[in-house]
């Protein structure tokens, strides 16, 4: 597990967040590793991005261990709505890709989206 990165990666994580952030409108993006380190994150003001991870790891467990239990094969993503917006969690090997935003008419792109990069960010992070 990587819980801290090189330039190099560093470089093609920003790169990779920018293409996410291009493809939807999002007010939180973030990488973090399944205990909740954080290793990018991009959130509006007045969020605190540790926590936000730290929660998010914990939310991802408790996926991973539904679905598990329930026979349904591996967590694929985790839609979290609210009346104002959603979160959406996409594992990533060892980590996870985080979108959020307040635009509940995006949530299939940002779906889409997070899951199309999950395989890339594993890569990057692979070294």
């Amino acid at each position: 597990m990587v819980s801290e990165v090189n330039q190099k990666q560093k470089q093609e994580l920003v790169k990779l967040l920018t293409s996410i952030s291009k493809q939807c409108e999002l007010e939180a993006l973030g990488i973090i590793t399944k205990e909740g380190i954080t290793l990018a994150f991009f959130v509006q003001a007045g969020a605190d991005p540790d926590l936000l991870s730290a929660i998010s790891a914990a939310v991802m467990s408790t996926g991973t261990m539904v679905t598990s239990k329930m026979n349904h094969g591996p967590l694929q993503a985790m839609l979290i709505r609210g009346d104002d917006g959603f979160t959406i969690l996409g594992p990533s090997g060892d980590h996870i890709l985080i979108g959020a935003s307040k635009e509940i008419s995006s949530v299939g792109l940002t779906l889409n989206t997070i899951r199309e990069y999950a395989q890339p960010l594993q890569e990057i992070l692979k070294g």
